[in-house]
């Protein structure tokens, strides 16, 4: 092996990423695999040959172009790459830092090839998209969402400010959050459609059918479909009117009704029930195969609430639980389409996992092992509109395809024996990627050095120096404070950051302005060739400034006080000033905050200029 491709295998395997990944054989021949194709036809001996990405035959005997790689797949099944239309992959779904890299792992390790991420603003689409591009992260296709909701309504609630929740309430506010939304270029919509909280908190909007309406018109219009948190059955009604293609998590308020299965047939909307999020987990159980495939930190959160005295199981979960699987039984005998998708990112709704755990659930509601196969490959692939490219296993198909150790088709449990993955050709690293989410250590993740200015008001267009957008966030809650930035274009003051807050009702509100050192703020910044960060700063009190650290939970953040009064004058913050636990690493940046306060219901405001680190 010469030594440029070493150090390119090595490189793959420090990535957490496949040396197959890396490269593409130019052909490769599954011999005699049991070829379920999807369509819910049985499962036939075939062989299936793959050149680039593609599936190019698939037959018996085929003939082999020179320099073929050659997989023995007898006593094994070929299905489809799995799909979990329903994921929030910046959530671990326990207690830890978020870690794209494990999350992307988790879902190879069990065969999905697809899914769908609703955990993202619209900045973080294009930088997630060059980071798992061939040769870098190893990652499933990733179905990438824009998410909209109405004013007060779900997915606004937690601080996460309007950029990563866009908020309409008319069809004239949705077509203009529209248009924000695809400008960059998403693969699906998110709408966040229903505000009921189960019975257990009051109740947040929701939103009207004209306004969805225009959202689905503009989507399809651009060839997007869209999908919604809906979980009423009031609520399913005006989503399948309006035309959205699938309805997400399920109604859970009441058994489903004629009116809405005539509607869905009709307007060709299909469910995804996200069981598995909803599934009580107070006496959840696991199966050997499901127990081995747990990340270590999973297997421990499992062992802790097993050792302790069994919780009963409150009576609005044990309700729903009910209401969900009858409505599935109901969906299922009049011939309405479901997918497969789990919310896997909230607490004990693990990555990669759950998604066989939601397949195997529709087996115990009158689904055949095959047809529980073919929800989690052909449909959901035709749901969200990429059934002409992969989710069978035909010629001209993209070669996203799983080999298992059994007949899942007869046997779901078998779905926990993956031996091969293969993304658009590329076959996984299973036992590198099988290290990488056992270890303790993030992700590694591409860096940016840092060349000083971060926001001096250089460009025109509202960005920063290092072409990001900053973005506001506060305190979670429906009541949460509000922050709005201008940058006043006089000449006398220069292009400073007007940053004004008005406060929640909650004790100790907060606003802070975001200001990512990366595009999105995914991948990280190195600041380790300066000594702090430094700005000019004119307000009104006191200021706290923070640094997003990877590998860091928000708590953990390293911080710092300053004061600003109506004289403008320049702030250094040391970064061996900055607080926090253990040693603050400057190589790891991703994102600047900088927050203000005041009392419940109050104003601040901040002015800040020419943003920068700075050296001794």
């Amino acid at each position: 092996m010469s030594l440029l491709r070493r150090l390119a295998t090595i490189l793959a395997v420090a990535l957490g990423m496949s040396a197959a990944s890396a490269e593409v054989p130019r052909a490769t021949l599954i011999h005699n695999a049991r070829v379920f194709d999807g369509t819910g036809a049985p499962a036939t001996v075939e062989d299936v040959l793959i050149e680039g990405d593609r599936i190019v035959a698939v037959g018996r005997n085929l003939k082999r172009p020179h320099a073929t790689r050659v997989i023995d797949a007898r006593g094994m099944t070929l299905i489809p790459g799995l799909h979990d239309l329903h994921t929030h992959l910046r959530a671990p779904a326990f207690d830890a830092p978020d870690d794209l890299g494990k999350a992307y792992a988790a879902y190879l390790l069990a065969g999905v090839t697809t899914v769908n991420d609703y955990s993202l603003s619209g900045e973080m689409l294009a930088p997630i998209r060059e980071m798992i591009k061939p040769g870098g992260i190893a990652a499933p296709r990733i179905e990438m969402a824009v998410r909209i909701g109405v004013p007060g309504g779900h997915g606004t609630e937690f601080g996460w400010g309007d950029f990563f929740t866009l908020q309409v309430s008319t069809p004239r506010s949705a077509h203009l959050a529209m248009r924000k939304a695809l400008a960059y270029k998403p693969d699906v919509i998110k709408v966040f459609a229903d505000g009921w909280r189960y019975g257990r908190d009051p109740d947040l909007n929701s939103i009207n059918e004209d306004t969805l309406a225009a959202i689905v018109a503009d989507a399809h219009a651009a060839g997007i479909p869209v999908i919604t948190h809906t979980v009423t059955l009031a609520q399913a009604k005006i989503a399948a009117k309006a035309g959205v293609d699938s309805v997400g998590h399920g109604v859970g308020d009441a058994p489903i009704d004629d009116e809405l299965i005539g509607l869905m047939k009709k307007n060709g909307t299909a469910y995804i029930a996200t069981l598995a999020t909803y599934e009580p987990q107070e006496n959840r159980t696991f199966l050997p195969g499901e127990w081995a495939s747990l990340r270590p930190p999973e297997r421990a959160r499992e062992e802790a609430r097993m050792a302790k005295p069994l919780e009963p199981i409150e009576a609005y979960d044990s309700k729903r639980w009910a209401i969900m699987r009858g409505n599935i039984r109901a969906l299922k005998a009049a011939g309405v389409r479901i997918g497969i998708g789990t919310d896997a990112g909230i607490g004990g709704t693990y990555h990669g996992s759950s998604t066989i755990r939601e397949i195997r659930m529709l087996t115990e509601l009158g689904f055949t092992p095959a047809e529980a196969l073919v929800a989690a490959t052909s449909t959901s692939a035709g749901i969200i509109g990429t059934d002409k490219q992969e989710g069978t296993i035909k010629p001209g198909m993209r070669a996203d395809i799983v080999l298992i150790a059994g007949k899942p088709d007869q046997n779901i449990a078998d779905l926990y024996n993956v031996r091969h993955v293969w993304v658009g050709g590329r076959e996984q690293d299973l036992i590198a990627l099988r290290k990488l989410v056992d270890g303790a250590a993030p992700t590694p993740m591409p860096v940016a050095k840092m060349a000083g200015p971060i926001d001096t008001g250089a460009r025109n267009d509202g960005r920063t120096d290092l072409n990001t957008l900053p973005v506001e966030s506060t305190e979670s809650g429906t009541d949460h404070s509000d922050l709005l930035y201008v940058r006043p274009t006089d000449p006398r003051v220069g292009k400073k950051l007007m940053i004004v807050a008005r406060m929640g009702a909650r004790a100790k509100p907060y606003a802070q302005l975001l200001v990512p050192l990366t595009p999105g703020g995914i991948t990280l910044a190195d600041a380790s060739d300066f000594t702090g960060v430094a700005f000019d700063a004119r307000g009104q009190g006191q200021y706290s400034l923070s640094f997003d650290n990877y590998g860091r939970q928000q708590d953990d953040w390293f911080g710092a006080e300053f004061t600003a009064d109506e004289t403008v004058r320049e702030v250094r913050v040391p970064f061996a000033m900055l607080k926090g636990e253990g040693a603050f690493d400057p190589k790891t940046l991703r994102a600047l905050l900088l927050r203000l306060k005041a009392e419940p219901g109050g104003n601040a405001w901040l002015e800040i200029g020419n943003l920068r680190f700075y050296k001794n």
